[in-house]
């Protein structure tokens, strides 16, 4: 496979398939390019960091966040990873973290590192600006 090659498949797995019907759509469907021994490096006690704790997780999200979108800014490959950094925004109509719906509008920045095993989606990292979605949830007028 070559590098090109190589490079729009690992882009066409994260940004179409597991941003694009998975986080941005609430599609499980989406969750098929997790390999079944995937990882999640993350500390959310709620969701096991597995593939089906995974799949949960943005469903999850989708549900407190139905029109939330992320837009992929810079995808760089090197290897078996792919790191990209994004922008993403929703309006917050069900409940996260025991936060009751708040009809907020919120935005969130973050990064994302995804190692692949061969087609598919094996570990995940990533650094997100949580204080800032939490402040913009819970902040009084």
């Amino acid at each position: 496979m070559t590098t090109d090659t190589r490079y729009e498949l690992m882009r066409h797995v994260y940004e179409d398939v597991w941003i694009g019907e998975l986080w941005n759509a609430g599609d499980p469907a989406g969750g098929r390019v997790l390999a079944e021994h995937f990882f999640d490096h993350r500390p959310i006690d709620a969701f096991p960091n597995t593939k089906h704790g995974h799949i949960s997780m943005a469903l999850d999200w989708h549900q407190a966040f139905p029109d939330y979108k992320f837009v992929i800014e810079d995808v760089i490959t090197a290897g078996d990873k792919i790191v990209a950094r994004y922008n993403s925004s929703g309006t917050h109509l069900g409940v996260l973290s025991g936060i009751p719906a708040t009809g907020r509008r919120v935005t969130l920045t973050g990064i994302d590192i995804m190692r692949f095993d061969g087609d598919l989606l094996a570990e995940w990292w990533h650094n997100e600006d949580m204080y800032d979605l939490m402040r913009q949830l819970t902040a009084t007028a």
